[in-house]
This record gives structure tokens, C-alpha cells and sequence, in this order.
């Protein structure tokens, strides 16, 4: 069938609307008929999930637009004298095991220091970045993922030592945990007049597997129709990835690949959160993104200082009043 070329902006903004099904299957958006008929499937056998990944090379971890040399990271919280402890663990993403600055494999790799000066960022996108990574010091982590090279530093009578220099810092974006494969998700190119249309292309971290998809679907995510809007957008501009399961959909142009999405991040920019924030409560004494927030009627003096303070996204991505020394000299002294 022929090409019609349909932009795939359009089926974006057809999805971001106020209805936006929780699988976003683009179906309604390509068609209004009603003998149109779809099905999207549960997990289907993952041609991402096998143990393929690997490290690869400083000549791939250059190459703009690759998808190798990334990496998990956490703090070492352990209590010795430096450079032994006090770094980073790193462990390759997609890869059960991780080889190490000395030749040896293991679930994850001790670098005595990390460089973070070439990810570009100012003030706002490194608190981003050290408020991720101080998140994966605890509990199941996942919340930072860096595109970095691993090379030796010299610590004199020492010895030497792993230092880990980033490239790129991704933020994780969805209330869930990782559950799956991570790939990265563009736009594969491809335009149909029916669905499902393999538009979009999947790419796995730290492997050379590839393969075109019709959807992506969010239900799994736990992520406001909002963020999944703001996801798509930046496919197209800084970069997605997600983890997430295969399925299949089905509809008037036969079975197509899809992906069930139970994480997703995003670039880290020193732009500010693309969240909304909004006052809300009785006394308009909450700020949250969560547009016409209650709560109970009780008067507190306090409340008073938050009818001039500001209502925005804060550093750590998340909605909040700004702790002015006006407003907190005022909380002080309601």
C-alpha cells in the first residue's frame, strides 16, 4: 500500500488531548471508521530480552546518536579511607554482568571517582542529576542512567584507579519501578494510511538489536497523561528511552511489534520541569501539580504567607513553594 506520508506530530497531538486513552494506540487517530477494529495484547515473547550487552567501544561511546556505553550508577555509602571507597558503582545497563577496570566481571563495579563535567549542565541540571543519584543510594535504584566511558586515573603510590567520565545523564521520569528491557525510542521514519503503522523504532542499550514498533503503551507506566505527553515530545529532540515488555497489536493492516512501558527517562537539561504547578486547598495554602487539590477548612496563620509566595517546580523536579527568606521569615513569624 502506498505511502501517505501522515506526520507523525499529528498523531502525537491526537493523543495528548484531554481523552488520551491509556494505551496510546493510534488507531482512533488514523481513522474514524467504524468497521475499524483493534486489539493490543499482553506480553508477547521480547526479542530485546536476551543477555546480549556489552560496553562497547570509546569509538561508540562518541558516536553521536549511539546507544552503548550506558550505565547505572550509585553512590558508595562505604566507610574507608579513599580512593578505596567513597565513589560509584556502575553496572551496565541491559547486562546481567558488568566487567570491571581490572578485566573481572561482577553484578556491579566499584570507579574510585566520576566526572560529570562533560554532561553540560549548569546549576539547576546537576542538582537534578545528584538528587538522582543520591535516590539510587537506597532501595531498588534505577533513577539515574549515564552514557559514560570508564578509563584509569593515577593515584600516585596507590595505585590506579577506575574513574567514570559521562557523556549524557538520563533521569527516570515514572512512579514505578524498571521492569524489562531498555531501549532507546525514535521516530523510525516510516508513514502508513492504516494501522497498525511501524512509526516508531526501538533501539536496546548496549546492543546492536533493533526493531520497528507501532506503540508504545503507558498504562503500565503509572505517569500522567501529561509527562507521557512531555515523553513523546522530547523523543524528537533530547531522547527516550524506556524499559517495558513486548506486545502485539492488531488491527486492518494485520499484527505489528509494540511495547508496554513500565519506565521511562528522560535527558537531563537545565530547563525547568515541564510539570504545571497550581495553588490549591481551602486556603490555597497547597502548591502540587495536581490541579484543584482539597483539603479541610481549618485556618492556620501560616497559611497567610503563601497568598505572595510562588508556586513552581523546585530543583528536584517536583512542585513546591519557593523558600524565599520573605516566605520563611514569615512562617517563622505568621
Amino acid at each position: 500500500m502506498r505511502d501517505a506520508r501522515l506526520p507523525l506530530r499529528g498523531m502525537v497531538d491526537a493523543y495528548r488531548g484531554g481523552h488520551m486513552l491509556s494505551r496510546i494506540c493510534f488507531a482512533a487517530a488514523l481513522l474514524a471508521s467504524p468497521i475499524l477494529t483493534t486489539a493490543c495484547t499482553d506480553t508477547t515473547p521480547d526479542e530485546l530480552d536476551v543477555d546480549d550487552a556489552s560496553a562497547g567501544d570509546a569509538a561508540k561511546a562518541d558516536a553521536p546518536g549511539s546507544t552503548y556505553t550506558f550505565y547505572f550508577v550509585k553512590p558508595d555509602l562505604r566507610r574507608c579511607a579513599a580512593p578505596m571507597c567513597g565513589g560509584i558503582f556502575y553496572r551496565l545497563a541491559n547486562a546481567t554482568t558488568t566487567r570491571c577496570f581490572d578485566g573481572s566481571k561482577a553484578d556491579e563495579c566499584y570507579a574510585a571517582s566520576s566526572d560529570f563535567s562533560k554532561l553540560g549542565l549548569g546549576e539547576l541540571g546537576m542538582a537534578k542529576v545528584n538528587d538522582a543519584l543520591n535516590a539510587d543510594a537506597f532501595g531498588a535504584g534505577g533513577h539515574l542512567l549515564l552514557r559514560a566511558t570508564v578509563v584509569s586515573k593515577d593515584y600516585g603510590a596507590l595505585g590506579h584507579f577506575a574513574e567514570l567520565r559521562a557523556t549524557e545523564a538520563w533521569l527516570s521520569q515514572g512512579p514505578n519501578e524498571m521492569a524489562g528491557p531498555l531501549a532507546k525510542i525514535e521516530d523510525s521514519g516510516v508513514r502508513c494510511i492504516t494501522y497498525p503503522c511501524p512509526s516508531l523504532r526501538e533501539r536496546k542499550l548496549n546492543s546492536a538489536i533493533r526493531y520497528d514498533i507501532a506503540e508504545l503503551q503507558w498504562d503500565k507506566s503509572g505517569a500522567s497523561d501529561r509527562l507521557v505527553g512531555t515523553a513523546m515530545d522530547r523523543m524528537h529532540t533530547d531522547g527516550l528511552i524506556v524499559s517495558g515488555y513486548r506486545t502485539t497489536v492488531s488491527g486492518p493492516a494485520g499484527d505489528a511489534k509494540a511495547r508496554s512501558v513500565t519506565q521511562f527517562w528522560l535527558r537531563a537539561t537545565d530547563e525547568s520541569s515541564a510539570k504545571q504547578c497550581y495553588v490549591g486547598g481551602c486556603s490555597a495554602q497547597i502548591c502540587s501539580e495536581q490541579e484543584g487539590v482539597i483539603s479541610t477548612c481549618e485556618w492556620k496563620p501560616e497559611y497567610a504567607c503563601y497568598h505572595t509566595a510562588t508556586c513552581e517546580v523546585q530543583a528536584d523536579g517536583n512542585c513546591g513553594w519557593t523558600q524565599t527568606a520573605e516566605l520563611q521569615a514569615c512562617l517563622m513569624n505568621p
